[in-house]
C-alpha cells in the first residue's frame, strides 16, 4: 500500500497537498525516496534529517532554493532579471564560511533578548488587530487576524510605514511562491515584477538610512560590519531584507490561521489551555501548531558529492528536499504524532524552523507572535466555531509552504 501510494501520487498532487498526512507516513516507510515525477529526493524522517542539516559540506545550501534547473523560467523572467540587483547567497542559500560571517552580522536584532524588548509592542499590535472585529462575533481569520499581525510587526522592525502593509504582503508572497513550484508562467512573471518593485523601494530606504540612520532593522543592515570592518553590498542587504520579510511574515501568518483551526477541532485541548492559561502552556501549543501544520513544509539541499543516506545512494548534483512536515510527524520521534497535545514534553523539538546553522533567523520573533496572539485571543474570545457553509479549508498550492486561503469563524466575546 505504501509503495503504491508513493508511485501513484506525488507531493505536487492537489489532494496530497490538501491532506498530506497519509502520504507523509508512506514516505516514512522509505525515508530517502526519489520522486521520479518531481526529479528530486525526499528525506522524511527526523533522525536522517538532522544528519543532513548538520552536514553542510555534503548537503549544501548554496543556490539550493533556485528552481530554474527544475523548472526553466519563461524568457520574460530572464529579461526582467537583467534590470534588477542580482540574487546573492546570504542566509538560506549559503554555507560556511560566508554564511557564518553574514549570520553573525545580522543575528543581534533577532536574539531572544532583542525580541523580549518587542513583547509589549507585539501585544499592542495583537490587541488592536482583534479590536477591529471582536464586537462582530465573527471574522475571516486569515485576512483579519493572521496576516495583519506579523506584517505590522515586521514593518515596524524594518522602519517601513504600516500603510505599506499591502505591498509588504505582495512582496513576501512573490518571494516564496516561485519556490513552491506550483505557479503559472504568468504568475512567475508577476512575482519577478513585484520583487523588482520591492528592490526599488528598499534600495531607496537603505540609501536614506546611510545619511539619516534610525533605530530600525534597515539601519542595522547599513551599519553592520564584519570582523574586518567590511559591510554589506546593496545586493546582500536586499537579499537579507527579502528573507526578513518572509521569516517574519509567512510562517507566522500560516501558523496563526492553523492554530485557530486546531483550537476549534480540538475542544478538549482548548479547555486545557483555558484552565491552565499561562505563557508556558501557550508556548507548547504554539510549538504543536508548528509541528502539526509545519507552515514551512520543506526546503532543498544540493548534494555536493556521491553519498549514501539510510542505505540509499545519492549522486553528486542531486537535489534533496528536507520534508520538515513529514519529520514533524515521525512516529519514532513523537508519540501519537498526528494528535495535538498541549502537554507534549518534546513539542519544542520540531523542525518547523529547520535546525543547525540554518535554524530560521526569525524563529524567536515568529514564536513570540504566535504565543501572544493565541494567549490574547483565548483571553478575549470563546466558543470558537466555523461559520456554517463558508469554509472549504483549502490551502495555497506549494511544495514549500502550507497555509490556509481562508478561515471563517464565529466566537463569543468574553466579558
Amino acid at each position: 500500500m505504501t509503495t503504491s501510494l508513493l508511485q501513484e501520487k506525488s507531493l505536487a498532487d492537489p489532494d496530497v497537498q490538501e491532506h498530506p498526512t497519509e502520504y507523509h507516513h508512506a514516505l516514512h516507510e522509505q525515508p530517502i525516496y526519489f520522486d521520479e515525477r518531481l526529479g528530486f529526493y525526499i528525506c522524511s524522517k527526523y533522525a536522517p534529517m538532522r544528519e543532513v542539516l548538520r552536514n553542510t559540506e555534503v548537503f549544501s545550501s548554496v543556490d539550493s532554493q533556485t528552481m530554474d534547473s527544475l523548472r526553466p523560467p519563461p524568457p520574460e523572467v530572464l529579461k526582467l532579471r537583467k534590470s534588477m540587483h542580482p540574487t546573492v547567497n546570504t542566509l538560506v542559500t549559503n554555507d560556511p564560511p560566508s554564511h557564518t560571517r553574514i549570520r553573525a552580522m545580522v543575528n543581534e536584532p533577532f536574539r531572544p533578548r532583542s525580541i523580549e524588548h518587542l513583547r509589549g509592542q507585539i501585544r499592542d499590535i495583537v490587541n488592536e488587530t482583534i479590536d477591529a472585529f471582536i464586537d462582530d462575533g465573527a471574522c475571516e481569520a486569515v485576512s483579519m487576524l493572521a496576516i495583519p499581525i506579523p506584517i505590522k510587526v515586521i514593518a515596524d522592525m524594518l522602519g517601513i510605514p504600516r500603510t505599506m502593509a499591502p505591498s509588504i504582503k505582495a512582496w513576501s508572497d512573490a518571494s516564496v511562491e516561485p519556490l513552491g513550484m506550483m505557479v503559472s508562467d504568468e504568475r512567475l512573471v508577476e512575482c519577478v515584477r513585484l520583487i523588482k518593485e520591492f528592490q526599488d523601494y528598499i534600495t531607496a530606504e537603505l540609501e536614506a538610512r546611510k545619511s539619516a540612520p534610525r533605530n530600525d532593522l534597515l539601519t542595522h543592515l547599513v551599519e553592520a560590519r564584519d570582523e574586518d570592518g567590511a559591510g554589506f553590498s546593496m545586493a546582500e542587504m536586499l537579499s537579507l531584507t527579502q528573507q526578513f520579510l518572509v521569516a517574519g511574515n509567512e510562517t507566522t501568518t500560516n501558523g496563526i490561521a492553523a492554530g485557530v483551526q486546531l483550537l476549534i477541532e480540538n475542544p478538549e485541548q482548548q479547555a486545557i489551555l483555558r484552565n491552565e492559561q499561562d505563557e508556558n502552556r501557550t508556548r507548547v501549543f504554539a510549538n504543536e501548531v508548528l509541528r502539526l501544520e509545519s507552515p514551512a513544509a520543506g526546503l532543498f539541499r544540493v548534494v555536493t558529492q556521491d553519498t549514501e543516506l539510510e542505505g540509499v545512494k545519492i549522486p553528486a548534483g542531486a537535489r534533496i528536499m528536507l520534508r520538515f512536515a513529514a519529520a514533524n510527524r515521525d512516529p519514532d520521534k513523537y508519540d501519537h504524532p498526528d494528535a495535538l497535545d498541549v502537554l507534549r514534553h518534546n513539542a519544542g523539538t520540531h523542525l518547523g524552523f529547520g535546525a543547525g546553522i540554518h535554524h530560521c533567523i526569525g524563529a524567536n520573533l515568529a514564536r513570540e507572535e504566535l504565543v501572544h496572539t493565541f494567549d490574547i485571543l483565548l483571553s478575549r474570545a470563546e466558543n470558537f466555531a466555523y461559520q456554517e457553509g463558508r469554509n472549504d479549508f483549502t490551502h495555497h498550492p506549494s511544495l514549500i509552504l502550507r497555509g490556509l486561503k481562508h478561515l471563517y469563524v464565529t466566537f463569543d466575546k468574553r466579558s
